[in-house]
């Protein structure tokens, strides 16, 4: 038996550290309202006031995301992670670790592309996250900029679909280990041990 397998065996870990788990169910409540507002706001007729008042809430929330998202990957760096179920084969171990790599790839490109998109627009609207006071700077040297603009929207567009389907993929694979092999991984990534 490894050292790291006795450790793990003497002081088991069973659910993802506290902060974790919060920003874990944080993020996926900002990701809906991130994708509904995006969707909403650019194929829904509305007043142009209204418009442009939530443009300007999806751009402060995604700041809010890209803290969130980066805080969250630190978290789990930084902290010690319950160990894969011991039924997991070495394949589905190895698609666990792809898919989670994938889906915070995914929740860094969404908001940095995001990021630039705005920085590029041709109209050179500021950013504040939520208050005055607050202001998100552009990222430099790519100031009303078409094309990157244009490109930024596509990748945005495309990694928003590419994330969602991967979000569908992430709790379809909790729901089959329930069903077919009887793990509960929701106890990993949640405060109560019970299922």
């Amino acid at each position: 038996m490894s050292f790291l397998k006795l450790i793990n065996k003497m002081y088991p870990y069973t659910r993802y550290h506290g902060l974790s788990i919060f920003l874990h169910w944080a993020i996926a409540l900002g990701l809906i309202f991130m994708v509904g507002s995006g969707v909403y706001m650019v194929n829904f007729e509305m007043p142009k006031a209204d418009q442009f008042q939530l443009f300007q809430t999806h751009k402060a929330a995604g700041v809010i995301m890209l803290w969130a998202i980066v805080l969250r990957i630190l978290t789990r760096w930084l902290s010690k992670q319950p160990p894969m179920p011991e039924a997991f084969t070495a394949k589905e171990k190895a698609l666990a670790k792809a898919g989670h790599i994938a889906l915070y790839t995914a929740l860094i490109a969404m908001p940095l592309t995001g990021w630039l998109m705005v920085s590029a627009s041709p109209f050179g609207l500021p950013t504040f996250v939520f208050t005055d006071a607050i202001k998100w700077p552009h990222i430099p040297f790519v100031e009303r900029n078409k094309t990157i603009e244009s490109i930024a929207r596509n990748m945005h567009w495309v990694i928003a679909s590419g994330l969602v389907l991967m979000i569908i993929g992430h709790i379809g694979a909790v729901v089959m280990h329930k069903k077919k092999q009887g793990i509960s991984l929701i106890q990993r990534m949640w405060w109560s041990k019970s299922s």
